[in-house]
């Protein structure tokens, strides 16, 4: 029962394809909705202090009536904001695990790999290739893509793997100083409405750290 009452406070299907960020749109939808409960409420009280024998009865059960109502709204609210903020704590889980897994080394090199295939999952193989001391102009970017894209989907499975983007950017001033620009997009399996990930990476091929930024 309680599992029925929370889907009742998520916005429909339809809400979730045709918005940007449904959750947040009804929580602006619901602030004048609970606004103007609270002052229909605040009125009714009013009037019934001032005049308690015209229509009490009837005027009660409104009171009653809106009362519930405001109660009904105010647990959305509380519900939809909860929510909001558990997409925003798991959008730092997985940003902080990204950057644990692109700073670390794999255990196998690429012909090491082509022996035992099935280490690519594995834990044993956990990170990315070492190029410390590499070029950014001696890079096949495009591979390197693909490989950063099918890293992240062996070890980041909170990323649906259709939405999955990884691709290279062009920073010239960046490149100067060893450094290659990606981003990182997709969506976040969750509870509720998926969350959206977007992320900038920069990769500083001098010790081959990697440092992860918010994207607006």
């Amino acid at each position: 029962m309680d599992t029925f009452a929370r889907s009742r406070s998520f916005p429909s299907l339809l809400d979730r394809l045709t918005n940007d960020d449904p959750i947040l749109l009804s929580l602006n939808n619901l602030k004048p909705e609970i606004e103007a409960t609270e002052k229909a409420l605040r009125k009714l009280s009013d009037e019934l202090k001032t005049n308690p024998e015209k229509n009490s009865v009837q005027r009660e059960g409104e009171r009653q009536k809106l009362q519930t109502q405001l109660n009904t709204l105010r647990a959305k609210y509380t519900t939809l904001a909860d929510s909001v903020d558990a997409k925003q704590d798991i959008r730092d889980c997985v940003k902080r695990d990204l950057e644990w897994l692109l700073n670390a080394n794999q255990l196998f090199l690429d012909d090491e790999q082509e022996y035992y295939p099935e280490t690519g999952c594995s834990v044993l193989n956990y990170g990315i290739p070492d190029l410390t001391g590499k070029t950014v102009s001696g890079l096949n970017l495009v591979q390197l893509e693909r490989r950063l894209y099918q890293i992240i989907i062996n070890f980041e499975p909170r990323i649906i793997q259709k939405t999955l983007s990884v691709k290279v950017v062009a920073d010239p001033l960046k490149t100067k100083h060893n450094i290659f620009v990606f981003e990182i997009e997709g969506e976040l399996c969750t509870k509720q409405s998926p969350a959206h990930l977007h992320l900038r990476t920069e990769f500083e091929l001098e010790n081959c750290q990697v440092a992860v930024y918010d994207m607006p």
